[in-house]
């Protein structure tokens, strides 16, 4: 069926020019499969040519592909001539013409003159006005070509295509009419009496073509665009974040010199200025090699989004021929590009900027060379905790290893969390904040009033705690250590506690759930069925809490979706999320953990012996991670976890 002329508008990207961000005019395309006008690639080239004084060729303006002419006589100002046209894209801008109504007669406007079409043909993709329909039609060579009319388009009745004949790519005056199996290559007659004329299987056009839009080559081809577009969008944003982590580094690197430059100042004015300098310069490289794998990364996710915008729009609004041609373009040059990706994946390093004071400078002597020493530590992209990277993982079936066991206190409850690298973890009994590394090493701990309970993250470093004695919440800055705010909750209790959409929180204490602002003021307030100490958010709209001695449920918007109850779970208390959606709930009193699915039913119940730990309190996963952290109730011990 015509496509309708709203859905036409969906993809005005791909018929725009992205040099001169206007409607093509004669597409041509590059080996890319980046297309741009004809006078716009060629001043590109021009100008290229004049300033680069490239003369074997010229750099692609959206992905920065080299495009190689070394091996043609031809000068640089017929290179654009030369390129292939997108007839793809000449027959979206047909149709989207006739969508608008701004067809007109192809004849007529030749002789200048403009006259509105009322009928399309698909051999010679032009549209004619009745006159010059009625002419079409008496012609002996023409007589049998299908005319569509321009209203059945318009109005969606046509299950015609606006083309059903394809131009060949080597000779363009020709048309493509068969399939050359052996080299997986569309042919015009003379292309297959010159090329092809030995090859055994050479079939016609509209049987290779027949029934591509649901072959198994075309729907992996889409899933492998999907998911590398996904892949380097996540990559992409990592390295964004690395740059922040940079700038944020190089900031506390500065505080850190400052402080240790009070006691000694004269002496060290000198010095300061000489360890800005080199920090200047390690920044400047760190962000220079950030950046140039920002760009990299951003080539590679242009070039995918624009095939997968071809390939979708040629299967949804080509003809079979059409997106036999668009897969058999993309598909090799998807192998290439994924050898290509992989090979940056393998060299690319993740830079962070680290202090380290000179033992000097510590014990405050007098006579000192340096100020400390700046060093880059290269981390390969492969080994970090990316966020978004998620790894392929059995969740449901998996061995479970244990990977560290922190003693964060020596009795009562703890909470955790996994911020930006680190696990962040409240203590009932020290009344603290403490910040620890992934392999268990303390890093920096926070004195806070009595009795927090939970800790949930707000935003980036920034997280809420919980203080259950005082209903109050305390926001915390995790990288620097140190309070931000606290908000006095009055009347409304408090234990658990997570963040949900609208900078809106919701504490959770016994039988009462209570939603509140980010300036502390009571939104809602749901009654429960009990034991709903805690509670936990995988999307920051529905919500999982405990509903009774033995129950669980999941809310969305005003829904319970479902209430799991079981005999084997007694007092649950914490509640973890992987990023499949399987649900883990803390068996405080049955001391095991129930692995539930996201409507409710039961995985596996996982027994406490796994944990090493007695009474789960508390279960927390990394951000798309297989890593997962179990806290104590009575012990203050922290278990890190993680599922093959």
């Amino acid at each position: 069926m015509a496509t309708p002329a709203n859905d036409m508008n969906q993809f005005d990207d791909l018929l725009t020019c992205t040099i001169c961000l206007e409607t093509f005019k004669i597409p041509k395309y590059l080996p890319c499969l980046h297309s741009f006008c004809e006078s716009c690639i060629k001043t590109y080239i021009e100008s290229s040519a004049e300033k680069e004084r490239e003369s074997e060729g010229f750099k692609c303006p959206v992905c920065r592909k080299f495009v190689s002419y070394s091996k043609t006589a031809e000068k640089s100002e017929t290179w654009a001539f030369t390129l292939p046209t997108n007839h793809f894209v000449i027959s979206m801008l047909d149709k989207r013409a006739i969508q608008r109504s701004e067809k007109v007669c192809n004849s007529c406007q030749i002789n200048n003159d403009t006259k509105t079409a009322i009928s399309w043909c698909t051999i010679c993709t032009e549209a004619f006005c009745e006159q010059c329909e009625k002419c079409h039609k008496s012609f002996k060579v023409s007589a049998n070509h299908k005319l569509i009319s321009i209203n059945e388009i318009q109005s969606g009745n046509s299950d015609l295509k606006i083309s059903e004949v394809l131009n060949c790519e080597e000779h363009p005056e020709k048309i493509v009419e068969v399939y050359c199996v052996d080299h997986s290559k569309p042919c015009c007659t003379l292309c297959a009496t010159l090329s092809h004329r030995k090859c055994e299987h050479v079939i016609s056009i509209v049987k290779a073509a027949t029934g591509i839009k649901q072959s198994e080559l075309t729907t992996s081809l889409i899933k492998t665009l999907d998911e590398r577009n996904t892949e380097i969008c996540e990559i992409v944003e990592n390295q964004k974040e690395s740059l922040a982590k940079a700038e944020n580094t190089t900031e506390n690197i500065t505080k850190e010199m400052t402080t240790l430059k009070r006691g000694i100042i004269d002496h060290l004015d000198m010095l300061e200025e000489k360890m800005k300098v080199e920090l200047a310069s390690s920044k400047k490289h760190v962000i220079m090699k950030i950046t140039d794998n920002v760009n990299t990364f951003s080539s590679y996710k242009s070039t995918l989004t624009n095939w997968q915008s071809v390939l979708s729009r040629s299967v949804e609004q080509g003809s079979d021929q059409q997106c036999l041609m668009e897969v058999k373009k993309i598909g090799p040059k998807m192998t290439i590009l994924e050898k290509e990706f992989k090979e940056d994946m393998k060299i690319m390093m993740n830079q962070t900027i680290n202090f380290f004071p000179s033992e000097l400078i510590e014990k405050f002597k007098t006579s000192v060379e340096s100020f400390g020493c700046v060093k880059i530590e290269d981390m390969s992209l492969c080994t970090l905790p990316v966020v978004g990277r998620r790894e392929k993982v059995n969740f449901r079936s998996g061995n479970i290893r244990i990977l560290q066991t922190i003693n964060a206190a020596e009795t009562n409850d703890t909470s955790a969390v996994f911020i930006t690298g680190y696990l962040v973890i409240t203590s009932f009994h020290k009344s603290n904040v403490a910040k620890y590394s992934l392999d268990g090493h303390f890093v920096d701990s926070l004195a806070v009033e009595n009795s927090p309970k939970d800790v949930a993250q707000v935003d980036g470093t920034e997280v809420a705690i919980s203080i259950y004695r005082n209903n109050k919440i305390l926001f915390v800055d995790i990288a620097e250590m140190k309070l931000l705010r606290t908000l006095d909750l009055s009347d409304i209790p408090v234990c658990g506690l997570c963040c949900v959409e609208g900078n809106t929180f919701i504490t959770s204490n016994d039988s009462t759930l209570t939603w509140i602002n980010s300036s502390g003021k009571k939104v809602r307030q749901k009654l429960t069925g009990g034991q709903s100490y805690y509670v936990s958010t995988s999307d920051l709209k529905g919500y999982i809490y405990g509903d009774g001695i033995n129950s669980v449920s999941r809310v969305v918007g005003d829904t319970t979706m479902f209430t799991y109850t079981n005999e084997d779970l007694s007092y649950p208390r914490g509640i973890g999320i992987d990023f499949e959606g399987n649900i883990y709930i803390a068996g405080y009193g049955s001391q095991n953990i129930h692995q539930i699915t996201i409507d409710g039913k039961l995985i596996r119940v996982i027994p406490v012996e796994t944990f090493r730990i007695e009474n789960p309190w508390t279960i927390r996963f990394a951000p798309n991670s297989n890593k997962f952290v179990v806290t104590c109730a009575n012990s203050g011990k922290v278990a890190l976890f993680e599922i093959d």
